[in-house]
């Protein structure tokens, strides 16, 4: 009687170990978290604008934008086209944590970059 129940407790602890271990790490959970930036490049000249999107695994993606005039059609695109991205960004699970934004006038060319830090919710 004492060895069935010393060969049951043991196997208890070793199904409630092996439970615990397989519940408290669950693989990929934390992978995704992490902070994402989103780089806004507008240069006011000929040069095309752009996107730059790095993810906390550091893959990063570049979205082109028309260069910026002061043309309502090519404000409007990449507005459209800056919106589409942040919206996509939220629908992913991130939140805005952080903005900013400066600029440079350098005769007849200056840039303007944007800053934008994501963290996943």
């Amino acid at each position: 009687m004492k060895k069935h129940f010393l060969l049951l407790s043991g196997v208890s602890i070793v199904l409630i170990l092996t439970t615990l271990l397989f519940v408290s790490f669950k693989p990929g959970e934390d992978a995704d978290k992490g902070y994402a930036t989103m780089r806004i490049y507008e240069n006011f000249a000929i040069v095309n604008s752009k996107i730059i999107l790095t993810y906390p695994d550091e893959q990063t993606e570049i979205i082109e934008l028309q260069p910026f005039k002061y043309h309502d059609e090519y404000l409007k695109d990449n507005v459209i086209t800056i919106t589409k991205t942040l919206n996509s960004l939220r629908d992913k699970g991130y939140r805005i944590v952080s903005t900013s934004s400066s600029g440079k006038i350098n005769s007849n060319k200056a840039m303007k970059i944007t800053t934008i830090i994501f963290e996943k919710k």
